[in-house]
């Protein structure tokens, strides 16, 4: 459920944030009553696939309407709402590597702490929960969402021509690491001439850092590690080296070109998480149903996610923080996944049989909720510092010069490596 966000957001909501920090607090505003009624705002950057929810909310609380807003650059606006004491919704998503950006701030949102919210009554995963907290715990910013299982969807139809198993378990263990992946690449480019292995290097970056324990910014104290991080320069330049090898098509994520790529056939794989199973579908279109499969990623992991926030400029801070619990509860996200694939972010919904058990017939009928849950299950937490989003587009632009033939992937790292110092303010 995101997640252009992966990408990165402008530096500019960084000064944002730094000049938020630095104004005065103080209540805000909402859509207020209108008749009895209470309407409340319920803002996100993408869909989050809320709306038929919504309705259900409206019917078992009469004196309550929902409305639904979409903003792309919600980041950089919710930081001008709360510098202005004004304009921001009742709730607000926010994407798992953006949240942190707004954790010096975060006076500026409800404790949800104070309205009972905590990790003992339908717990979430403990990571996912914490990583929405500050102050030691003390201070519950946000609650999680959705969670980002990783896997890859592959076109079956492009394995068979290259000789390559088409089962999801044979497919995984043609891949066990992302070199193996590479190998696996390079040998159905030497049959398939027609389309690339692989959509883009962007993605295949994104995935392999949510499988590191620190990526930019270290746990201890959020300083700036990335040019000393040996696991982080390996994955960026097993990523370029992709590029190099031809095994990426250099499609561009969340563009219209690898949404092309999708539905003609020019990519053969993706990295799916979880939230991406609806956008592959979409942009491959209900004429390919079938022709993709899933299959676990390289070693697992998670990739995006949110959490809901209700800045304290809400009228109705109960009524906001309740909408927000519901949605985020165990039994709506169980609902969420098997209507539209959202992985829960509760172990007792991913771990539910019901869930497990479900397959994705668009998908060849793989075992989504099996390869899901067993990807997030055992995984380490990430820690994304607090311009995380920022210095990763040093990162992605970087591929995508390697992709561009413009520079050799030392080079590139390099580059981003200084490129990304100066955002962090190194």
């Amino acid at each position: 459920m995101k997640y252009q966000a992966s990408q990165g957001i402008r530096v500019a909501v960084g000064a944002a944030v730094i000049a938020l920090m630095a104004s005065g607090c103080g209540g805000g505003s909402s859509d207020s009553a209108d008749g009895g009624t209470i309407t409340l705002t319920v803002t996100t950057h993408v869909d989050y696939g809320y709306r038929d929810l919504y309705k259900e909310y409206e019917k078992s609380h009469p004196g309550i309407k929902i409305k639904e807003v979409l903003i792309d650059d919600l980041p950089k606006k919710l930081v001008t709402q709360l510098a202005a004491n004004r304009g921001a919704s009742d709730v607000v998503g926010l994407g798992d590597d953006i949240i942190g950006k707004f954790k010096p701030s975060h006076q500026r949102f409800l404790n949800l702490a104070d309205y009972g919210v905590d990790n003992t009554s339908d717990p979430w995963v403990q990571w996912a929960y914490d990583y929405g907290t500050v102050d030691g715990g003390k201070y519950v910013l946000g609650m999680r969402t959705d969670l980002g299982g990783l896997g890859i969807c592959y076109r079956t139809d492009l394995f068979k021509q290259a000789g390559l198993p088409t089962d999801p378990e044979k497919v995984a263990a043609l891949w066990p690491t992302w070199d193996k992946f590479t190998e696996t690449g390079e040998k159905f480019s030497a049959k398939v001439k027609n389309a690339s292995f692989t959509a883009n290097t962007g993605d295949v970056w994104v995935g392999m850092g949510n499988q590191l324990k620190e990526t930019f910014f270290a746990e201890s104290d959020d300083s700036f590690i990335a040019d000393k991080n040996s696991a982080l320069k390996t994955d960026f330049l097993t990523a370029a080296n992709m590029s190099v090898k031809k095994v990426s098509g250099g499609y561009p994520p969340f563009t219209p070109e690898m949404a092309n790529a999708l539905k003609t056939g020019k990519a053969a794989t993706a990295v799916c998480p979880a939230w991406k199973l609806d956008r592959t579908k979409e942009a491959s279109g209900a004429a390919n149903a079938g022709k993709w499969s899933v299959a676990a990623a390289p070693q697992g992991g998670n990739w995006g996610g949110s959490y809901l926030l209700v800045p304290k400029q809400t009228k109705h801070p109960k009524e906001a923080v309740a909408l927000a619990r519901w949605l985020t509860s165990s039994k709506v996200q169980k609902q969420l996944f098997l209507s539209k694939g959202y992985l829960s972010s509760h172990p007792s919904v991913y771990n539910d049989p019901q869930v497990q058990a479900k397959k994705d017939a668009y998908f060849s009928n793989a075992p989504t909720g099996k390869i899901f849950a067993e990807a997030v299950d055992t995984m380490q937490p990430l820690y994304r510092g607090t311009k995380d989003s920022d210095v990763a587009t040093a990162f992605m632009n970087g591929l995508l010069r390697v992709e561009q033939g413009k520079q050799k992937p030392e080079a590139a790292w390099n580059q981003a490596v200084s490129d990304a110092k100066k955002v962090a303010g190194e």
